[in-house]
């Protein structure tokens, strides 16, 4: 029932040969592609930004104290509630991470799903739990402007005497950074290469962006053509390929870094934050 905050070395470029005595001979060969070096899979996307993030078993401890307020709260209104545990697993099994954060780069993903998220269905919800039960019920758990609910009730509890913290300016960040690395010429570069890359495997897209967006693919449906599956599955090999998911991490945790080091009493405030709710949200449980 929590509402928390929605986790290398410079690639080399391509060596193309070019031999004067044959160049009609050299340009009938498609250009060579650099493997990216220092950045072998998905799981090593780790960024800056994420040591200041939940992770999913901090996100299960925080949404089970929050429940047992709400629970509580809803009590003395003479309301019994049973909210949906959080559960660390489950929690981890439907965050994608970073694996998706440059589009698809996960091969044998794509392999399997295509373009789609690779992931279990989502568990019920606070918004799809909270929507099945009574009007009065609801009343009680929003509240309103003049009547704090049991929802933001919880939520307070949990955040007295924390410091605070912006996390909404650190998930803004986090956009920028994405955004702005793109335009590194290190990532457009490896772009052309994928493009490269991808129009000689078959598939002719200006960008990864037009890939995933190609009309072909519903994404809002669960089924997954074999088209999808071969396509994607090129582009994930065609990012490895042309060092393009590593020059845009590099560029992206570059960015982060500078972030973190020109903000040093934002992210102390966003770590202390996040020690204090965790703290109080453990002898909350425990005490349950």
């Amino acid at each position: 029932m929590s509402v928390p905050l929605v986790s290398v070395p410079l690639v080399s470029v391509p060596l193309v040969s070019v031999l004067l005595m044959c160049t009609a001979c050299a340009a009938d060969k498609p250009t060579p592609q650099t493997p990216a070096k220092g950045v072998a899979s998905v799981s090593e996307l780790v960024l800056p930004f994420d040591a200041y993030k939940t992770t999913p078993e901090q996100r299960a401890v925080l949404g089970n104290a929050h429940n047992t307020l709400v629970v509580r709260c809803m009590r003395k209104r003479g309301i019994t509630l049973a909210p949906p545990a959080e559960d660390p697993d489950t929690l981890a099994a439907i965050d994608p991470g970073n694996s998706r954060r440059y589009g698809v780069a996960d091969t044998e993903a794509a392999r399997s799903h295509g373009y789609h998220l690779a992931r279990p269905p989502s568990p019920d919800t606070t918004g799809a739990w909270a929507g099945k039960l009574p009007k009065r019920t609801r009343h009680r758990l929003y509240g309103t402007a003049a009547d704090r609910g049991c929802l933001d009730r919880a939520t307070l509890f949990l955040d007295k005497g924390a410091p605070k913290a912006d996390w909404s300016w650190l998930g803004l960040q986090d956009s920028l950074t994405l955004e702005q690395s793109a335009k590194d010429p290190a990532v457009t570069g490896a772009v052309k290469r994928w493009q490269s890359c991808m129009s000689q495997a078959g598939h002719s897209y200006p960008s990864p962006e037009a890939a995933i967006a190609d009309g072909r693919w519903d994404l809002d449906k669960p089924e997954v053509s074999e088209d999808e599956k071969q396509t994607a599955t090129a582009d994930t090999a065609c990012k490895w390929s042309s060092g393009l998911v590593a020059a845009w991490y590099a560029a992206d945790a570059a960015l982060q870094r500078a972030v973190i080091r020109d903000n040093p009493d934002r992210f102390a405030a966003l770590r202390d934050n996040l020690k204090q709710r965790l703290s109080r949200a453990s002898h909350l449980s425990a005490a349950d």
